[in-house]
């Protein structure tokens, strides 16, 4: 009796451990959770497992639908490719009009904000132009497999397929790929096995390291998209229901498992096998309970590949980031701009959502480094696109296959309850939400506040202010003698130099230019102004050098001894809000007045830099009237009167983000790449050999220690 008790309370467990998988991805998604959240550094020793999965699970895949195209397409009764070919585009039509409304009215419920972002690489980038043709019939069907482009090898199978109909012994193919499907529909079952397991590693690991900071100040995406997650998941299900006799328990058990999964790997396409074969069980019970057409069962997994493989519901909902890119930088689009972006974006989508982003940032005239608001979002946007595909494939797979043996039946009454409950939901969410982002958003910008809190990041104390503008002799000797080095520091030299929140003056070449002084054994003195003064004193030796975001050119050259470049630089525009599509589409759009463009550095006023500058904007041959007005600092182009004046400031990229983020209202844009680079310099005054080699050789010594990269994180990268 004791040894039968044990047994039944050891057996407890294992009873309640479900069955079925679909149960027990389910059990084991809020299990990796909970497990992501108490225990972040310790789920890492689940990577071996979520590797295996992931990598055991994508490399049954696409034999197992190479398979099941070319088999499905080919065993088509006789005028069934037609009936799929007509119902199918419909319902994704239906369902691509549907998520376009959603990208429509979703912005019209973001409130007001302001926001700028630091420098990043990122700012260089530009997409490649998405080339469906190459897309969907690369050169060469192998490298294509590699490539894992899908697209291209669901439509070279499903050719196939549809060849293979008008031969007439197709059957002694069929055969043996029929075999080879099975084998792979047994590897895949095999593979399944360990999904649960596989769900809980991802899960865990991909909690354990959400950047919760930054989903806060995304908020705004997080919250809507949730708010469109929930109203297009409510229509999917809406279609299948008031239009199928499958019952609302029937389709949970076809999705519930490609959910789980889906959802923790964010990857549909492993998850596709799964789909299919729950498709396969449940459809013909509900549908087709008497099995009048016993084939059509089969013809839904080359439906399925096929819906895949053109742009899927997730894709277009996913689109809806690009007018929130330009809410995001105060530059909305109207809901007629948007329908516009959905012409250009739908079919550009199979292409992957970061390419089409790209594409559409560019030409809508939104800053490109708005691109890393998909990286920061990146765990759970691509769950919010793949989950939302997988519901469009059920509804696709669901209504054709109910048109292919006549079960399809509307019912009015659910599917104008769904729609009214859709239209409610909408509205009351998004309203909700955006009430809550306004009081939340409220004074929330900080980056103005990070950049001018920054300190020293060697810990050096602020360096003595120069008192005494006295000609003297500037040579090595001369500086060692009296142990003082006199700099001028340019006053518009943010991020190079600045003051910070405290009056501090601090900045990468307050940093840089203070080594140089302990390397020296001297102490340092600083005095700050303009440019143009800055050069005065250099002719007049007052100061000794001139640091502070100085870019070197010929004409400085000639006139002053120059230290050798210590950080490259690039130029770009600083453009206020209102002009950036301005600026950005001036090949597709001429301007029928001059372009004005701020500079606050006169050297780069040469007519070679003007005419490069057009070549860039415009292209080679393009007509564009570029004026380029001085100023005596960067801040007048941030004046009321400057933003009125001048359609951007020609700067660094690397030096105008830093101007951007405290003036919000601007953008920094990078119109010229990465093409028109320069150094930045120290002018030193007089014309001793021996000073300019000895500040060569110490910046080429901190350059090669790495110290020059580490100034560059912490006063231009910041945070990035």
């Amino acid at each position: 009796m004791l040894w039968q008790g044990l047994a039944k309370r050891m057996s407890m467990p294992l009873r309640l451990w479900p069955r079925s998988i679909g149960n027990q991805c389910l059990l084991m998604l809020p299990l990796g959770l909970l497990v992501g959240l108490l225990f972040p550094h310790q789920v890492l020793v689940l990577r071996p497992l979520a590797k295996i999965f992931l990598q055991a699970s994508q490399i049954v895949v696409m034999p197992f639908l190479i398979c099941e195209l070319v088999v499905g397409f080919g065993s088509l009764r006789p005028g069934m490719l037609r009936t799929f070919a007509r119902s199918g585009l419909l319902v994704l039509l239906g369902l691509w009009i549907v998520a376009g409304l959603v990208v429509v009215l979703l912005p019209q419920f973001l409130p007001p904000l302001v926001t700028s972002q630091f420098f990043h690489a990122g700012l260089f980038e530009r997409p490649e132009p998405v080339d469906l043709v190459e897309v969907y019939l690369p050169d060469n069907i192998f490298s294509g497999l590699a490539a894992d482009n899908f697209p291209a090898v669901v439509l070279f199978s499903a050719v196939l397929g549809v060849l293979l109909q008008g031969i007439d012994h197709k059957q002694a193919l069929l055969e043996p790929l029929e075999v080879m499907r099975q084998l792979f529909a047994r590897l895949n079952k095999l593979v399944a096995r360990i999904i649960p397991y596989g769900i809980f590693a991802l899960t865990a690991l991909n909690v354990a390291r959400l950047d919760w900071p930054q989903l806060l100040r995304i908020q705004g995406y997080v919250q809507l998209s949730l708010v469109a997650f929930l109203l297009l998941t409510l229509l999917s299900a809406a279609a299948v229901l008031a239009c199928t006799p499958l019952s609302p328990s029937a389709l949970w058990r076809v999705v519930r498992g490609p959910l789980a999964l889906t959802a923790s790997s964010a990857n549909l396409l492993i998850a596709l096998p799964m789909l299919v074969q729950n498709l396969r069980q449940h459809l013909p019970a509900a549908l087709d309970p008497e099995r009048q057409q016993p084939d059509a069962v089969d013809e839904i997994a080359p439906l399925v590949s096929l819906g895949f493989a053109l742009p899927t519901l997730g894709q277009v909902a996913a689109l809806w980031f690009i007018p929130f890119a330009g809410w995001y930088v105060d530059q909305p689009l109207k809901p007629l701009a948007i329908v516009e972006m959905l012409f250009t974006a739908i079919p550009a989508a199979v292409s992957g959502l970061k390419a089409v982003m790209r594409q559409e940032l560019q030409s809508h005239g939104l800053p490109l480094d708005l691109l890393q608001l998909v990286y920061i979002n990146g765990e759970w946007l691509y769950r919010f696109e793949k989950v939302l595909a997988l519901e469009g494939l059920v509804v696709l797979a669901a209504l054709v296959y109910a048109r292919a043996v006549g079960a399809l039946q509307l019912k009015p009454l659910r599917l104008t309850a769904s729609l009214l409950t859709a239209v409610l939901l909408l509205f009351g969410l998004g309203t909700t939400a955006r009430t809550h982002l306004a009081r939340s958003l409220e004074g929330t910008y900080s980056n103005d506040r990070q950049l001018l809190a920054l300190r020293s990041s060697t810990g050096r104390v602020q360096p003595m202010p120069l008192q005494q503008l006295q000609p003297r002799p500037v040579s090595l000797a001369a500086i060692l003698e009296r142990r003082v080095l006199r700099v001028g520091v340019r006053a518009d030299g943010l991020p190079w130099a600045y003051r910070n929140s405290r009056g501090e003056l601090v900045g990468y070449d307050i940093d840089l230019v203070d080594g140089l002084a302990r390397s020296l054994g001297v102490r340092l003195e600083v005095r700050e102004a303009r440019l143009g003064t800055l050069e005065q004193w250099l002719d007049s030796e007052r100061i000794d050098l001139a640091v502070g975001g100085i870019q070197a050119s010929p004409q400085r050259a000639v006139r002053h001894q120059l230290s050798q470049g210590y950080q490259r630089v690039h130029l770009a525009l600083v453009v206020p809000d209102a002009k950036v599509a301005l600026v950005q589409n001036l090949r597709e759009q001429p301007l029928k007045r001059p372009l004005v463009l701020a500079v606050s550095d006169p050297q780069l006023l040469g007519g070679e830099l003007r005419d490069q500058l057009r070549d860039e904007l415009v292209g080679p041959g393009g007509q564009l009237s570029l004026q380029l007005l001085s100023l005596t600092s960067k801040e007048e182009f941030f004046t009321p009167a400057g933003q009125a004046r001048f359609d951007g400031l020609l700067t660094s990229a690397e030096g105008g983000s830093g101007w951007a983020v405290l003036h919000p209202r601007t953008t920094l844009i990078a119109p010229f790449d990465d093409r028109l680079a320069s150094e930045l310099v120290w002018a030193i005054a007089g014309d001793d050999a021996a000073l300019r080699r000895y500040i060569n050789a110490w910046l080429a010594r901190e350059q090669a220690r790495g110290a020059t990269e580490a100034l560059f994180n912490h006063w231009v990268r910041i945070g990035g």
